[in-house]
């Protein structure tokens, strides 16, 4: 055991001082062999584009299934490179940031502001940006590994954020970041537990569907900014996209609001559908709903 820490510690360490052209090739041919047509991972990916794309040819569902977990390779390698030369100057990672104002024309209502990042792009990076602006507290999952738990937990709090549990406590101390004017950053796309979200249709497919920033925002109307770093061909860095929701969103009833932010996020999606995280199981935990997809 003590070999193998050793052994992840210095690949990791290793990790940080490969630039993301390096990062990025070697996603490319880790891709071919981690994630054959018969993986796991490769199967959720193909089937959550062909239930999300009907339209599309069988040619182009293999290849953007491939290709996002080229992308998903890409998040998990780049990161420790990020994670260290954010600490310096994270300016140097992005090419350009749109919309760059909203994030300070946002704060001046004193209500905080909630910052949702899909599973889309650099969702790390994005979070790193937005705690560069402004102090933001976001939810974080122990992961099973110790080693790079506590390795991806550094990382993110290298620009200041705070990380706080996924549950009410958590919840309790994210409220208290918004009473505090703090940013706090959410995972929209996140599959809540069954019976503790609403379904609302994502891509045309009901979808178990996180109702928490509406929740911890409906009561002030705290302004919502959605974050989305996107890679820069030829691994040249990131285009950050910033955009605010309008605050009529909170006019709407819970079900309704689960079903805009699902359609804000398809928008996202569909600027660079390679790019989103699909391997991940968005289509389970349904209510009401006894198929699983991914048998």
């Amino acid at each position: 055991m003590m070999i193998i820490s050793i052994i992840q510690r210095f690949f990791l360490f290793l990790l940080s001082f490969c630039g993301l052209s390096i990062t990025h090739s070697l996603a490319v041919i880790l891709a071919k062999l981690l994630f054959p047509s018969s993986s796991k991972k490769y199967l959720v990916a193909y089937k959550n584009l062909s239930i999300c794309f009907p339209s599309k040819s069988e040619d182009w569902l293999k290849k953007n299934a491939n290709r996002s977990l080229v992308e998903y390779l890409k998040s998990l390698l780049e990161s420790p490179y990020i994670y260290r030369v954010s600490k310096k100057n994270i300016n140097s990672l992005i090419n350009k940031v749109h919309n760059k104002s909203v994030i300070e024309e946002c704060g001046r209502d004193n209500n905080g502001i909630i910052f949702m990042t899909p599973h889309h792009g650099s969702w790390e990076l994005s979070g790193l940006y937005v705690a560069s602006k402004i102090k933001t507290y976001t939810m974080f999952k122990p992961l099973r590994n110790k080693i790079l738990n506590n390795f991806v937990f550094s990382g993110r709090m290298s620009q200041g954020a705070t990380m706080v549990e996924t549950d009410n406590s958590g919840v309790k101390k994210l409220l208290k970041a918004l009473k505090n004017n703090y940013g706090i950053g959410i995972l929209p796309d996140h599959t809540p537990k069954i019976n503790q979200g609403v379904m609302a249709d994502f891509y045309g497919i009901p979808a178990n569907t996180s109702t928490l920033i509406y929740k911890l925002g409906k009561k002030n109307k705290v302004p919502i900014i959605y974050v989305f770093s996107e890679r820069i061909s030829s691994s040249r860095g990131f285009d950050v996209h910033l955009g605010m929701i309008d605050k009529s969103f909170y006019d709407l009833s819970e079900s309704e609001a689960a079903i805009f932010l699902n359609k804000k996020i398809e928008e996202l999606i569909n600027k660079n559908i390679e790019q989103y995280l699909w391997s991940y199981e968005r289509f389970r935990n349904r209510s009401g709903v006894k198929e699983n997809i991914y048998n």
